[in-house]
Order: C-alpha cells, then sequence, then structure tokens
C-alpha cells in the first residue's frame, strides 16, 4: 500500500470561519494586550508568542481574562478613560472564551498579524542622556521583595530640555518597576536599599508594557521638562520576591530638544501627601478596615492635568481621586476599586484635562488591615517611607492652563516594531492536532496540524 505525503503551507479553512480562530481572533488581542509581559526574556513567567503556547494554557487565559485580572490594567475605565490602555473589550473577551470553546482552531496563518518586537528600538532617535545604575544583585528572597534607589549624576553642565524618556531595563525578567526622578540638588547616593521612592521631583514611572514618555506636542507649543546642570537622576527599582541573586543594569535615556528651546514645563506635585511629613502620621488599627480622606486646595491657578499616580502599600483596599469645581461640577480622575501593590504606575489623560482656579481635589480610600493569607498575624501600622507602612499618596503631573490645552492629544506615540518569527532546523514535534484544536494522532485522508517547540506549524495530509 503506497501513501503519499504532502505539507500543505495554504489552506483556507472556511468550515470553521463563522468561529473565532487564533490566526485572526486571537493572536491580535495576544499580540497587542499580553506579549508586553508575556514574552520570551518578558517579567512574566509564561511565553505566548507562539499558538503552541498560547493552546497549552488556553484554559489560564480564559480565566485571568474573564475575571478582570489580566491584563493588569487598575484604573475603573468606567470613572475615566487614560492614554495607553491596556484592557480588552468585553467583545474581545467573548472571542477568547468562544475560541476556547469550540476547540481553540489555528485558522489560516497567513492571515496572523506581525509578531511584535521587543528589542529596545523606538522612533525617538538616538538618547542624549543615558544613565545607567551599577550592576546590581537582587537581594529579594522567597517570600519579601527588594526595593532599592540610585542618585547619579547627570554630568550636565547646562541646562537642557526633555521632549522624552525611556527606561529599558537591564533585566525585563526582575524589573518590575522603575520611578525616575530628577534631583536639582545634585545628591549623589549611589544605593540606597529598603527605599521606596528616589530623591528628586518624580518624572517618569516604568512598568513591564510602559511606552516611553514623549511630552505632548501642539502646533504651538513643546512641553517637556527642564533637567538642570549639575543635577542628579534618580532612579527607584523593585524587584519581585524569588529574583534574589539575578543581575540587573537598568539604564534610563532622556530626549532633548534643541538647546534652549522654549518649553512649557510639566509640573510633578504630591497635591495628596497623607501622613507625612510634616503632617502627622495615620493608622490603620488591626483586625479592621479603615478608611481615609484627603483634600488638597482651592487651586490657585487653572491648571492642565496631564497624567495621576496614585500609591497606597500592601494594605490597599480601594481608592479614588476627583476635583470639584467653583461651580460644583465634578472632574472625574481616577478610582482604583482594587488596590495591587505589584501593579502601580502613572496614568496619563487621553487629553490634557482642565482643573479651573478654585477647585478642591478630594481623594478616598481603605484599608485592609484583617486576617488573610497574606496578612495571617495583623499589627498596627502607620504611615511611613517603608514598605511595611502605609501611605495615601496621589501626584500630579500638570501645566499651568492656556486655551485650548484641552483638545492636545496625550496618546501621540505608537511603538510597534515588528519582528519575523525565527526559523529552526532542530525544531521538535510537540503535538498533532486536528483543524479545530483536537489533541490526534497521525491520521489518513484528512488535514493535520503539527505543532512544534519553536512555534512554527505544518499542515499535513497523508493520503493514503
Amino acid at each position: 500500500m503506497k501513501k503519499l505525503f504532502f505539507i500543505f503551507f495554504f489552506i483556507n479553512i472556511l468550515a470553521y470561519s463563522q468561529n473565532p480562530n487564533y490566526s485572526e481572533d486571537i493572536a491580535p488581542i495576544i499580540y497587542g494586550k499580553c506579549l508586553q509581559c508575556h514574552h520570551d526574556g518578558g517579567i512574566a513567567p509564561l511565553s505566548f508568542e507562539s499558538y503552541v503556547n498560547t493552546v497549552s494554557n488556553a484554559g489560564l487565559i480564559q480565566h485571568v481574562t474573564s475575571s478582570g485580572e489580566m491584563p493588569p490594567w487598575p484604573p475603573d475605565t468606567t470613572f475615566q478613560r487614560y492614554a495607553y490602555e491596556n484592557i480588552l473589550s468585553s467583545n474581545e473577551i467573548d472571542l477568547i472564551t468562544n475560541w476556547i470553546f469550540n476547540g481553540s482552531p489555528l485558522g489560516d496563518t497567513n492571515l496572523l498579524p506581525q509578531m511584535p518586537s521587543f528589542s529596545n528600538d523606538n522612533n525617538l532617535g538616538s538618547p542624549d542622556l543615558e544613565i545607567q545604575i551599577p550592576t546590581y544583585y537582587s537581594n529579594a528572597t522567597s517570600s519579601s521583595d527588594d526595593y532599592v534607589c540610585f542618585s547619579l549624576p547627570s554630568n550636565l553642565t547646562t541646562d537642557r530640555q526633555v521632549r522624552a524618556i525611556e527606561v529599558v531595563p537591564g533585566n525585563p525578567q526582575i524589573v518590575h518597576h522603575v520611578l525616575v526622578s530628577v534631583d536639582e540638588l545634585g545628591i549623589s547616593n549611589p544605593i540606597s536599599t529598603n527605599c521606596m521612592a528616589p530623591v528628586g521631583n518624580q518624572v517618569y514611572t516604568y512598568a513591564p508594557g510602559s511606552v516611553p514618555l514623549e511630552f505632548p506636542l501642539s502646533s504651538i507649543d513643546n512641553f517637556g521638562i527642564e533637567i538642570p546642570a549639575n543635577s542628579s537622576i534618580g532612579l527607584g527599582l523593585h524587584y519581585p520576591e524569588g529574583s534574589f541573586g539575578q543581575i540587573d543594569s537598568t539604564k534610563v535615556r532622556f530626549y532633548f530638544y534643541p538647546q534652549n528651546t522654549n518649553v512649557r514645563e510639566i509640573y510633578t506635585e504630591y497635591l495628596i501627601n497623607e501622613g507625612l511629613p510634616p503632617d502627622p502620621p495615620f493608622f490603620v488599627l488591626p483586625n479592621q478596615i479603615t478608611q481615609i480622606s484627603a483634600t488638597y486646595g482651592p487651586l490657585i491657578n487653572d491648571i492642565s492635568l496631564m497624567s495621576i499616580y496614585p500609591h497606597m502599600h500592601l494594605l490597599g483596599k480601594d481608592m479614588q481621586c476627583f476635583a470639584v469645581t467653583p461651580t460644583s461640577d465634578t472632574i472625574n480622575l481616577i478610582r482604583i476599586n482594587k488596590w495591587d501593590f505589584e501593579w502601580q504606575g502613572a496614568y496619563l489623560f487621553k487629553k490634557f484635562l482642565k482643573i479651573p482656579a478654585g477647585s478642591m481635589i478630594y481623594a478616598n480610600g481603605s484599608y485592609d488591615n484583617t486576617v488573610s493569607i497574606s496578612n495571617p498575624n495583623p499589627v498596627l501600622v502607620q504611615s511611613g517611607l517603608n514598605t511595611n507602612d502605609e501611605m495615601f499618596i496621589f501626584i500630579f503631573q500638570f501645566t499651568d492652563y492656556q486655551v485650548g490645552d484641552e483638545n492636545i492629544m496625550i496618546d501621540n506615540s505608537v511603538l510597534t516594531n515588528t519582528i519575523n518569527n525565527s526559523q529552526y532546523t532542530n525544531n521538535k514535534l510537540v503535538k498533532t492536532i486536528d483543524f479545530i484544536g483536537r489533541k490526534t494522532n497521525t491520521i489518513y485522508n484528512t488535514p493535520i496540524l503539527e505543532l512544534y517547540d519553536d512555534g512554527s506549524v505544518k499542515k499535513k495530509i497523508i493520503i493514503d
């Protein structure tokens, strides 16, 4: 009996076009919303860069997307919308669920989107100033994180205006977040341990998936910050538990405007900074949920708000912040319904928000100091700088308002480079499936898919 063996690279799967498939429906979601963390060498433990890996974790993906746990995006988008939102729509969640329910079909691989690149290339050109931390070995243990700060000289001899800021993690698998500051006093302290934030004015926050901060542009104005001559650059880094002994050498890059460019300065201010000097501390009592509130204002001048950075520590439960104008209009700024210390950052608005003079800023939140797996023996906690203390902070980035600011887009950069999938000659077969994703043995006269460990797929039919 003679068997004919064919490998097909172009097969249309019209019979299953009514159901979502990986190539056309799921890969665009995975590439756009998941791979920032879930790529080879990324901070997440699982890679979803191939169909094989995605199918192997389909149940997990369905659970964390339908529950809203992933992708991590703490702000409530029914309260306010932001630039660079990393959220799934209800339609995208339904597509994932339906795809898995119908057997996770691959679809036509010719219709796959281009794979995102996770190189450090961008559209900003060459950096004008690059500051790199000394080689650092994480001190995080199996049960505790490591927080460390560096303050390094800028070596600038003249004031420079910044148009963009970028953080390049030295070890993306262990760099959980980076806080970048500018200290005009030029204090240099190469390393400070158990440090939550670097010295100076915070200007940028990096977390996995972050894009470089390109300050907004309009037809009239340049926006940015200034790094004074002889100042220092601070970096505050967070290394997660389990990273002990791993090496990092993270750097921050600054991109300058031409010398002596006039910029509208973006200011960074801790407008809500409850419980820290010179104010008295607040206390979180054991075995109960503690409410907290704070106010700031009235504002002296109109401001154009660019971003907001909310911050609590380990016992944080929820928090929100809003402004009330002199005419009693409410401007929602941010609401986080489920605070997670592991996922935090600065959130830029889609456009500048005008907050008029005379407005009051209101903030409230709560802390859960009851018994839980992560908190088996609740104790009295007070506000402070250490990780085991608590904080209630909202950091605002803004500029003085000018007419028309509210029409200026902040989400002004797209950093989607592409690469080709690598092809290997020594790839290994992982499993064989049919065209709706069901595992199968080699069969005759029926199209099958062979999935390999490098992510490649061969479409075959063996004719008997």
